[in-house]
């Protein structure tokens, strides 16, 4: 009896004008997204090539230490092979970052260069699936139960003795295989169009991640299938289920999401980027008064200790003079650092809490679960985006490193009582304190062999096993609603009026 149900039901579906519409609809828009995300995958493999060509081209000789710290050392977000699939941040994201002289932070994304892509935003499978097929679920289910009940096909079965669970379950099973078949058919056509292009290498654990990202796929589709069949068992009018669940689709894909941000806002604030720099500066400003002081001080302290009328006096106080400097200029550039260092921690703290709040309150949506797991998938995700952050900051500190005790990079011979160069780059003299000029040492060309030695930044792909943990909350969310929703539906259609 149950088969003979889901056979119903389903060649009911493919028979219909309505499944016809939705096929079509479903191909054109699946094809077409794969086809258009393979070419803007290779479009941003080539800008990454071309970058990485011109990149080392500029570093060849002849070049300069003085050259590398003005900004010619750059690193380079590489595009992912399944951003052909689900984009994630990768068009908002930005593709390069100095090392040296600015803080750290990618630019040049392609919002930049096409600000209308931020304006209609991504078009990938995962849109496709998120937006159109949700809606088509929807379709395909508001009148399952209370279009029968207007009809009266569902007084007249009911009274042949089917009961009502295998009734219910045979069109859940039935339904759902028809709106799996809209999905399946194309993404396949898709994923062969993928595999056998000539510049797309998909490894094994590429097909796996593929894998994962369509079983999150069904379980979406599943969530809004299942609340079509609640609405549906619940409402006595088609016309009155389709508006309840076109309004339910409507907050859960797109109201949800976006109000979680601005709602984690409001609970969690974060300072704006001026506040930081304005932190940083006052207390920049306030400590070197402080050491200003302390310098007045300790000049009246060393002048009373020295005979400035002995000339070999005047040297030893000329020399005792530089030290003191340049002690005082380190620990001013030691405690600025520290204090820079806890302001932008704090700043990061207060950012990754409000981001983990805006996470967890979307996640009542499954729009917001499926695209957190699947741009964790398909490594386009914003924790992939900080992962890359997160190793150009570790960088930065290496490379400054090796450029500063490098012996074959300076030339011998720098001028007396100038400064040296701070991690941060920049290259100073402290003739006074609190006053930075250039330094006017001169600087060796750096060969070939030299600069093969530099480090590189090496950024370790998130394998996997932990891609999928990190995806689990995801999942049981997803999971959860399809059982919520689904024993709704039976006890809603087992308790039904159905005349």
């Amino acid at each position: 009896m149950l088969k003979d149900i889901i056979k119903k039901e389903i060649l009911d579906h493919l028979l219909s004008a309505k499944f016809v519409f939705m096929f079509i609809i479903c191909s054109a828009l699946i094809l077409l997204s794969v086809y258009m995300g393979v070419g803007d995958y290779l479009a941003d493999k080539k800008v990454y090539e071309d970058d990485i060509a011109w990149d080392n081209l500029a570093m060849q000789p002849p070049n300069t230490y003085s050259i590398l710290l003005q900004g010619s050392l750059k690193t380079y977000r590489a595009p992912q092979t399944l951003g052909a699939l689900v984009k994630g941040v990768e068009d908002a994201a930005g593709r390069m970052s100095h090392v040296i002289l600015t803080e750290v932070g990618l630019s040049e994304s392609n919002y930049e260069s096409n600000p209308l892509t931020s304006v209609f935003g991504a078009f990938d499978l995962m849109f496709i699936v998120k937006m159109a097929l949700s809606l088509f679920a929807i379709l395909l289910t508001y009148d399952a139960i209370c279009g029968e009940r207007e009809k009266g096909t569902l007084k007249l079965t009911l009274s042949n003795s089917v009961p009502r669970d295998r009734l219910l379950l045979g069109k859940a099973v039935g339904g759902y295989i028809s709106l799996c078949v809209p999905l399946l058919i194309p993404l396949l056509l898709g994923l062969i169009y993928l595999s056998l292009h000539p510049q797309i290498v998909l490894t094994g654990e590429d097909w796996q991640r593929i894998g994962f990202i369509f079983f999150m796929f069904l379980l979406y589709l599943s969530v809004f299938f299942c609340l079509g069949l609640l609405v549906s068992s619940l409402t006595m009018r088609s016309s009155t289920s389709l508006l309840v669940l076109i309004f339910i689709w409507s907050v859960w894909g797109m109201v949800v999401p976006k109000a979680s941000v601005i709602i984690a806002g409001h609970l969690k604030p974060i300072p704006v980027p001026n506040e930081i720099y304005a932190q940083k500066t006052a207390f920049a400003n306030q400590f070197s008064q402080e050491m200003s002081q302390a310098l007045t001080q300790k000049l009246q302290e060393l002048q009373a200790q020295f005979d400035m009328t002995n000339m070999a006096i005047r040297q030893e106080y000329s020399k005792a003079l530089d030290e003191l400097r340049q002690e005082l200029s380190d620990e001013r550039e030691r405690k600025l650092k520290e204090s820079n260092e806890k302001i932008d921690r704090d700043f990061q703290l207060k950012k990754d809490a409000q981001a983990t709040l805006a996470k967890n309150i979307s996640r009542i949506s499954p729009a917001s679960a499926l695209t957190f797991g699947a741009t964790t998938l398909a490594r386009t995700g914003i924790d992939d985006y900080y992962r890359f952050v997160k190793a150009a900051m570790e960088y930065k500190p290496v490379v400054t490193a090796w450029l500063n005790t490098n012996p074959n990079l300076r030339e011998s011979g720098t001028p007396s009582g100038s400064g040296a160069v701070t991690v941060s780059g920049t290259v100073r003299v402290a003739n006074t304190l609190g006053g930075v000029v250039n330094t006017t040492e001169q600087y060796k060309q750096i060969d070939t062999a030299t600069l093969a030695g530099m480090p590189r930044l090496a950024i370790e792909p998130e394998n996997l096993s932990s891609s999928v943990n990190r995806i689990l909350p995801d999942l049981i969310s997803m999971i959860v609603m399809i059982v919520f929703l689904m024993g709704g539906a039976y006890f809603a259609f087992i308790r039904c009026d159905v005349r």
